[in-house]
């Protein structure tokens, strides 16, 4: 059957089950390689979508400033 979204008239609640059900089925078909690549890539548009200050606090709130001060030492080091 070829029927367009407008054609399933899905409330709220049913279209929310929808997106579960097709992330769920995509995921479960990747492969751990394919998870990281896709993980990677992911976080690259995140970030390249920060400023320098945003970057920083991003780094300092998921990790923590020790480790922002471990990449800042080890990036001016090179």
């Amino acid at each position: 059957m070829n029927k367009t979204n407008n054609n399933y008239k899905l409330n709220d609640e049913q279209f929310e089950q929808l997106q579960t059900m097709y992330i769920d089925a995509i995921v479960d078909s990747m492969s751990t390689k394919d998870l990281l690549q896709y993980v990677t890539n992911d976080m690259e548009d995140f970030c390249n979508k920060l400023t320098e200050k945003e970057l920083i606090r991003e780094i300092e709130y998921t990790l923590s400033e020790e480790e922002l001060q471990e990449f800042i030492t080890t990036i001016k080091e090179e």
